[in-house]
């Protein structure tokens, strides 16, 4: 897709963002209910409504936290610079009562963890995505049949 402009990059980017965060999510058994993007008329502001569960291992946590920025990377979509910050918040959140070496090495292997999940699953991000792009908004239903086989 040729972007022609500031406003189709940005949802380029936070579509391929969030369509990051909702397939590691679907990938570690998590539901995802909704991925949306140009909210409150910034091109670049996305959301994705994924299931909770603590139980989860904390390297798939942050997995998730960290697929957003990773699903960018893989796909060249690029936002602005603040992309992602909400996002490293939560992984700071999730490991703040470790040590800095720690928390940096669980980090790496989030991302890790992210990036590989994204690459297994790379058509189904890029189906996701651009569904996202063209309806701005795609509910659980429409998930459930872009990410099944």
């Amino acid at each position: 897709m040729p972007e022609n402009s500031k406003s189709e990059r940005d949802q380029r980017g936070a579509a391929f963002h969030e369509a990051g965060h909702a397939v590691v999510a679907w990938a570690l058994g998590l539901a995802v209910e909704r991925v949306e993007i140009a909210i409150n008329a910034d091109d670049a502001k996305g959301a994705a409504d994924i299931e909770y569960n603590p139980a989860l291992d904390l390297i798939d946590q942050i997995a998730i936290c960290a697929a957003g920025l990773e699903a960018q990377r893989l796909f060249d979509a690029p936002t602005h610079h603040g992309a992602g910050w909400g996002d490293y918040g939560k992984m700071v959140e999730l490991l703040e009562d470790r040590e800095e070496d720690k928390q940096l090495e669980m980090m790496h292997r989030g991302r890790e963890r992210a990036f590989d999940l994204i690459s297994l699953h790379r058509a189904k991000v890029d189906r996701l995505a651009m569904a996202v792009i063209e309806k701005k908004c795609v509910g659980k239903d429409d998930i459930a049949a872009l990410l099944a086989d």
